[in-house]
């Protein structure tokens, strides 16, 4: 697990930390925010935990852009939505039409 150590206010230097981390990582497929953390998980498990990025958070709602996540902003930042107050959303296979075709 990649632990980011930065700010989860500075928007722009946790941005690019996960575009280079993601790199080392295979297909994203979930993403998990908790009332104090939020991670990034592949295909294989291995992940990315950002320690305080949580509700109420404005560079959660960037993370969740940044990796496709589709959600309303309004729902997003209540944690008592679920009874635990832990919220996990999907990841899809973000390929190009026909990127696995070999010709």
């Amino acid at each position: 697990m990649i632990v980011y150590t930065g700010s989860a206010e500075d928007s722009h230097e946790l941005i690019q930390f996960l575009r280079r981390e993601t790199l080392n990582l295979r297909a994203l497929r979930k993403l998990v925010v908790s009332r104090d953390k939020t991670v990034v998980r592949d295909v294989n498990g291995d992940g990315i935990e950002f320690p305080g990025l949580t509700y109420g958070c404005a560079t959660l709602e960037m993370v969740l852009r940044e990796v496709g996540v589709v959600f309303t902003s309004a729902t997003l930042h209540n944690p008592n939505a679920t009874a635990d107050g832990v919220k996990e959303f999907i990841l899809s296979a973000r390929d190009p039409w026909g990127h696995e075709r070999v010709l």
